[in-house]
C-alpha cells in the first residue's frame, strides 16, 4: 500500500469531517446540524455514516486529492478488528484517527493509503473508504 500525505486543503476538510461523528469529534457538543447521519449500526457497535452534508464534504475532499469522478464512499467506525472488504482491490482509505492495518502498520491522521488488498483494520478505527462506483 502506498502511503501519501494529504494536501493541506484536503486535510482541512478531513478535520471538518472528523468533527461530524462522535467517535472522532473533539467537542462532544457539536451542533446536531453538523453531525453525520448514522445509516446503519450493528449489534457490536460498528456504524456506517452518511447524509448530504457529509457527502458534500467528501466530494470536496476527493476533489482536493485529485481523485476525480466516478467514485463512491463510505464512512465507517469499526468497533472490532475487521477485514476491509475491497472486491475490486482498488480504493483510498483516509483515517479520521490513527489506525493499524495488517498488513501495512500504523496509518496516521494526515495520511491516506491506496488500498489494493483487503487488510485487517484495528478495533476503534474510523475512516473514509473511497472506491470506484
Amino acid at each position: 500500500m502506498n502511503r501519501h500525505e494529504l494536501p493541506g486543503p484536503a486535510e482541512d476538510i478531513r478535520q471538518e469531517i472528523k468533527g461530524m461523528i462522535p467517535e472522532t469529534a473533539i467537542l462532544a457538543d457539536q451542533p446536531s446540524e453538523n453531525q453525520a447521519t448514522i445509516l446503519k449500526e450493528d449489534k457490536n457497535g460498528t456504524k456506517a455514516y452518511g447524509g448530504d452534508l457529509l457527502a458534500g464534504k467528501i466530494s470536496r475532499l476527493t476533489g482536493k486529492m485529485g481523485i476525480g469522478i466516478g467514485w463512491k464512499f463510505r464512512l465507517v467506525y469499526w468497533s472490532e478488528p475487521t477485514k476491509l472488504l475491497n472486491d475490486r482491490k482498488q480504493g483510498y482509505l483516509i483515517p479520521l484517527k490513527d489506525l493499524t492495518l495488517t498488513p501495512g502498520g500504523t496509518l496516521e491522521e494526515r495520511f491516506y493509503v491506496e488500498v489494493t488488498n483487503e487488510p485487517l483494520l484495528s478495533s476503534g478505527a474510523a475512516a473514509i473508504f473511497i472506491v470506484p462506483a
